[in-house]
């Protein structure tokens, strides 16, 4: 934290590792000047702590025979999972899925709407007839241009 604070270019990042480096420092009862000179111990006989809160699998090795789980443990929990899952399916537990293929086959199985497209400029005629979109927004679904549509609709008023 010390050599952050003194070579990083952000006042805001110098600042905020300097009150880290205090803090720590006052954790463990030393004076940021003890802090900057202590040096950790060189012991090569010491392991870090494993951390409790993740599993870990177990390593191979010399201790992985004496260790407490063994191919039979995982030959039994894979038997009693499997016989689990047995029992979940005399209970009717995989019906919703069947029922779920079921539906889905049923709907590939329906007629699909033609991809053909009808022509742009009957599509027009219709929607210049029966609603009352703007001029712009015929011209978006149909893909023709403003003018043609604006055309069509004048020649639609001369002959009503």
């Amino acid at each position: 934290m010390l050599e952050l604070a003194n070579s990083s270019k952000y006042q805001g990042e110098r600042e905020n590792a300097l009150a880290a480096a205090n803090r720590i420092a006052k954790k463990h009862d030393m004076s940021l000047d003890e802090a900057a000179r202590w040096t950790p111990p060189i012991d090569s006989d010491r392991k870090p702590m494993p951390r409790q809160e993740f599993y870990q699998r177990p390593r191979k090795g010399a201790d992985f025979e004496n260790s407490a789980y063994t191919q039979k443990d995982a030959e039994a929990e894979k038997q009693r999972w499997q016989a689990a899952m047995d029992r979940a399916k005399d209970r009717g537990l995989d019906k919703a899925e069947e029922a779920k293929q079921a539906v889905q086959d049923a709907a590939s199985k329906r007629r699909r709407n033609s991809s053909s497209r009808r022509n742009p400029t009957i599509h027009a005629k219709i929607l210049i007839k029966e609603t009352s979109l703007p001029i712009e927004d015929i011209a978006d679904i149909t893909g023709l241009n403003v003018y043609e549509v604006v055309g069509m609709k004048l020649k639609a008023r001369n002959a009503a």
